[in-house]
């Protein structure tokens, strides 16, 4: 798509943009690609997040655009203007133009600020599969696509998605080298590796392997990412965090983990004290998500009778959250810290409470955000 017909199908968003957007910005921003790549579907939904929200406050300076991370930003603080419209109360943006250090937004009802929060894991791997159709379409040929040890599977810094990046670059170079008529049986490098098998089909069939181990926030970036946007808490005002992710192995139990705590099952197994202190407010929620045992204090071994239908959907022992396992929502800088809003890689968003602190009544609002989430999934909003 030209410069010429974007501007016209898509005034809004053309109109937050700097000039000479399409030469200045990074290869790798998003909105750029879309552009070139004429992906309708993408420009249609940003073109309608910029009309229904205040784009052009929340964008500040068109310059910061160009940049691939910050073009990021804005998209994810313009889908956390529509979410919490819908499920919180009509925000009004906080960091704007002229402000230094305040939360993304501030709401006009009741002291409560947003800090929003984006990961993505893209690094260019999705380039391979587009390669591959490209040189192998219309061939009888499946590609089985390996991610090997030295591939970051989720890439949670900079450098390590500029790594993968170098390998997916030289795999396609290697793609690019290859007879479409008759390809070798591999080609590889340390980090990816790629068989081709001839099939009876005329049409040529991609596939990845699944078998990966998957570690959960190994350098500790998701909680330092997290521990920098309580930085913008002002004085005694609780926060709430918007984190919109596009990371397919970030799922709702792992932040769960992170900022609740890990469970543990078996026989007698004590709950956490730091825990179980909030059981008189939260007592439905913590027995419910398997963090204080339905026995009190201690887990127990139930006896499960598969002809009773009273156990049939029982788990056949309780868990809890130990002493030393908690999240990092028991630390005290996160004591004012009303929860997380967590967008996952599906566009299901899942509210969760901080109930470690008391310093707010942070139990009536997660029970007014939960009650107004009858649509949780945010695409549906927009």
């Amino acid at each position: 798509m030209n410069w010429s017909q974007f501007r016209s199908d898509y005034p809004t968003i053309a109109s937050l943009l700097p000039q000479n957007f399409m030469t200045d910005a990074d290869p790798e921003n998003t909105l750029r690609q879309a552009i070139k790549q004429d992906r309708t579907s993408y420009l249609k939904i940003i073109e309608k997040l910029a009309e229904e929200t205040p784009a052009k406050e929340i964008r500040k300076d068109s310059q910061r655009l160009h940049s691939k991370t910050t073009f990021q930003s804005f998209y994810a603080e313009i889908r956390a203007f529509i979410a919490l419209q819908n499920w919180v109360f009509i925000p009004r943006a906080a960091d704007v133009k002229g402000s230094q250090g305040n939360p993304d937004y501030e709401f006009k009802i009741g002291e409560l600020d947003i800090e929003v929060a984006s990961r993505t894991a893209w690094d260019k791997k999705d380039n391979v599969v587009v390669t591959l159709k490209e040189q192998l379409d219309k061939t009888p040929y499946i590609s089985n696509i390996f991610l090997l040890d030295n591939f970051n599977k989720i890439p949670y810094t900079g450098p390590e998605i500029a790594h993968n990046e170098k390998l997916v670059d030289d795999i396609i170079t290697k793609i690019d080298g290859i007879d479409p008529v008759n390809p070798p049986n591999q080609v590889s490098n340390s980090g990816i590796r790629i068989k081709f098998e001839k099939a009876n089909d005329s049409s040529s069939v991609i596939t990845w392997d699944s078998a990966q181990a998957i570690l959960l926030d190994p350098q500790g970036s998701i909680v330092d990412q997290l521990r920098d946007k309580v930085k913008k808490q002002r004085g005694s005002r609780p926060l709430l965090i918007f984190y919109d992710t596009d990371v397919p192995m970030l799922e709702v139990d792992d932040m769960e983990r992170l900022v609740h705590g890990s469970r543990y099952s078996g026989p007698e197994i004590e709950v956490s004290d730091t825990v179980y202190q909030h059981e008189s407010v939260w007592g439905d929620y913590l027995r419910e998500k398997g963090y204080i045992p339905e026995s009190g204090r201690k887990t127990y071994t139930k006896t499960v009778k598969p002809d009773d239908p009273k156990y049939n959907l029982k788990p056949q022992a309780d868990s809890c959250i130990r002493d030393g396992d908690e999240g990092i929502f028991a630390d005290p800088e996160f004591s004012r810290v009303a929860g997380v809003l967590f967008v996952d890689k599906t566009d299901h968003a899942h509210l969760l409470p901080n109930f470690y602190s008391d310093k707010v009544n942070f139990y009536s609002l997660y029970q007014q955000i939960d009650d107004n989430m009858d649509i949780n999934k945010l695409s549906e909003l927009i």
